[in-house]
């Protein structure tokens, strides 16, 4: 039984690590597959941003470049003398092939155009409170420079951004500026042709966090100014970084990867949607958790059952065993069960140098009680013969038991034989006091005979003696008359 139960627990323990290790593996599953995914989406990004930051960096640096050319030809000596039609050539011959830049214009000390290059005229323009302007005046040391966004006057409708380079004088004192216009369009082209989703976007700003493009394109972020949090603006200042948040209008939270376009004040951003990044894997998380649900509760269940079923099967045994042990008849212990406790019993008296006593007890002529009142009154007797036994063996190693027939055994460990004589003798007063009616009997009451056996083991004696030598009593009170108690 013991061995039973241990390999039940056994089964029990690797039903649980099974179901465990099933959802331990689904866990582990998902874990890797968002892992990946999430990898996947970063890598893609930052080769989106800076595939286009190299893209936009050489076009700006082209531009600058043809700015720089007019500052440079502006240096030449006598550059003042040369007419005005040739000198404009000279400026602005660099400008003319680049696509998306608009006019370029040079101003002077004051902000005043003395040239451009869409006019051999002089315009009368005055730009002294533009920010390309005045961050010239007030600072040697810009380099180029990205102005706010605004809308073209010359091109209505047409969004433009100014990129400047100071003049100076050869004391290095402030001379005027050289700014050319550049079509936001650039921008919203360069992006139309980029594969991204539809909650997906770029965008590029300044590193004071004016909009200048962005993709999707909106009205609404025309010279917006992004509202960045503290921990944004440190991945800003780091140069490039990621950034999972909400920085747009539109309230996505997107996953950001920026970076620094090289030669530039500019910042460029591609921020996936996180929920759209992430979709793949909920599909996947949707299908596998209830099938590992599914699989658990089935595993549990399964233990459950089983569990119920061993139990059940265990109650089942032990009433097995239990009706093994036990007379049919009268519900004591049986023949069998008497045997396997007077040898246990004997081992222990043996061991512990302890007394073991014996009763065998027979009902007086029950043979002509059946005869005369029936096998069913028979058994009634027998019953109340039982119980009367199984009172009286109270102790928790006394037995009672039916050993055949009409004839009951008391086994008395710990007991000697005036002790056993006397319980014996208590049992048949108790037998008598009933005075159930037995006419073919010496004095027509239900009586018995009990025989008294009491034995100390020693190492050679057999349990057999004990039975032998408490039977051989019970046979000595019948032949003195019945109804008394002899000890052996």
């Amino acid at each position: 039984m013991k061995h039973r139960e241990v390999v039940n627990r056994v089964l029990y323990a690797l039903a649980g690590l099974v179901a465990i290790g099933i959802c331990a593996a689904a866990v582990t599953l998902l874990w890797v597959d968002r892992r990946d995914i999430w990898a996947s989406a970063y890598t893609s990004a930052r080769n989106l941003t800076g595939v286009l930051a190299a893209d936009i960096s050489r076009s700006l640096r082209s531009y600058d470049l043809s700015l720089q050319g007019v500052v440079e030809r502006l240096r030449e000596p006598g550059i003042e003398r040369v007419k005005r039609e040739t000198l404009q050539r000279l400026l602005f011959d660099r400008a003319s092939g680049v696509q998306y830049l608009g006019v370029i214009g040079v101003l002077d000390e004051k902000g005043n155009v003395i040239y451009d290059s869409a006019s051999v005229q002089r315009p009368s323009a005055n730009f002294a409170d533009r920010d390309f302007f005045t961050v010239h005046r007030n600072a040697d040391d810009v380099g180029m420079y990205v102005s706010r966004p605004y809308h073209s006057v010359l091109r209505p409708g047409d969004d433009s951004i100014a990129i400047s380079r100071r003049i100076s004088h050869s004391d290095g004192s402030f001379a005027g500026v050289v700014v050319g216009s550049l079509r936001l369009a650039y921008f919203r082209d360069r992006f139309a042709e980029l594969s991204i989703g539809e909650r997906d976007s770029i965008t590029v700003f300044r590193s004071d966090g004016v909009v200048l493009a962005r993709n999707p394109y909106s009205l609404a972020d025309f010279d917006r100014e992004i509202d960045m949090p503290k921990d944004f603006q440190q991945f800003v200042f780091g140069r490039e970084g990621t950034f999972v948040g909400v920085l747009s209008p539109d309230g996505i939270n997107r996953l950001y990867t920026f970076d620094v376009i090289e030669g530039t004040p500019l910042v460029i951003n591609v921020a996936l949607a996180v929920d759209d990044v992430m979709e793949p894997w909920v599909r996947r998380a949707v299908l596998i958790v209830p099938v590992t649900l599914a699989l658990f509760l089935s595993v549990m269940a399964q233990i459950v059952l089983f569990r119920r079923e061993m139990r059940v099967r265990g109650v089942y045994e032990k009433q097995i065993e239990a009706q093994a042990q036990t007379d049919g008849l009268t519900g004591i212990a049986n023949r069998r069960t008497f045997d396997d406790a007077l040898e246990r019993e004997w081992q222990a008296a043996r061991r512990e140098n302890k007394p073991l006593s014996l009763l065998f007890l027979d009902a007086d002529h029950f043979k002509r009680y059946n005869d005369r009142y029936g096998h069913q009154a028979g058994d009634e007797l027998l019953k109340r013969l039982a119980q009367v036994l199984k009172n009286k063996a109270r102790r928790p190693r006394d037995l009672a038991a039916r050993y055949g027939g009409e004839e009951f055994v008391v086994l008395l460990p710990h007991t000697t034989l005036p002790r056993a004589v006397a319980i014996a003798e208590s049992i048949r007063r108790a037998i008598a006091q009933w005075r159930v009616p037995h006419e073919d009997s010496e004095g027509g009451i239900v009586t018995v005979s009990i025989g008294a056996a009491c034995a100390t083991p020693g190492a050679d004696d057999a349990a057999a003696s004990l039975v032998v030598a408490a039977d051989a009593a019970v046979y000595r009170a019948k032949a003195a008359g019945r109804n008394r108690v002899v000890a052996a």
